[in-house]
């Protein structure tokens, strides 16, 4: 069974970025039982479709969401939400869309086989910036326990890792 776990966002663009900085902290912090792929896509657009290709089961992204909800609101959408959730808000600042991807998978018969998820927060900012807003960091911490959740639901365990002493 192929589990991913895929991070996407500009990481120039401030808030843009939470899922690639959520994705790193976690794979940081946790290892996975059984073990699933993390991925950091960024704004790799339709390279994530060739990642995709040979099968998957289990996907889940994290992005920044645009739904409407006050700065800061968390976000999770399942299978066919998350489709209807990105062919609605076209507007990227990935590549290609992620509507796209999802489609091409469709169209030449990879579709995701069981669950896809996507966990994100309703940005405060895209202004230039590495850094993630203050507003969009105070949720880190609820963002990777609802990622945590998620995955825990499809059967994967995190493992949070010893940190070294050296």
């Amino acid at each position: 069974m192929r589990t991913i776990l895929m991070g996407i966002g500009n990481i120039l663009l401030q808030d843009e970025g939470v899922g690639v900085h959520v994705i790193k902290e976690i794979e940081k912090r946790y290892s996975f039982e059984p073990s699933i792929e993390i991925i950091d896509a960024g704004t790799l657009g339709l390279e994530i479709m060739y990642m995709l290709q040979d099968g998957v089961d289990n996907l889940l992204v994290v992005d920044a969401v645009m739904g409407g909800k006050p700065p800061g609101s968390l976000y999770v959408f399942r299978n066919e939400e998350v489709k209807k959730y990105y062919l609605k808000n076209k507007l990227s600042a990935h590549e290609v869309g992620f509507s796209e991807v999802l489609a091409l998978l469709d169209l030449i018969g990879k579709p995701v086989k069981e669950n896809l998820i996507l966990v994100g927060i309703e940005p405060v900012s895209f202004d230039v910036s590495l850094e993630l807003h203050e507003k969009t960091a105070s949720k880190m911490e609820d963002l990777i326990k609802t990622v945590l959740q998620e995955l825990q639901n499809i059967g994967i365990k995190a493992l949070e890792k010893i940190p070294s002493s050296s």
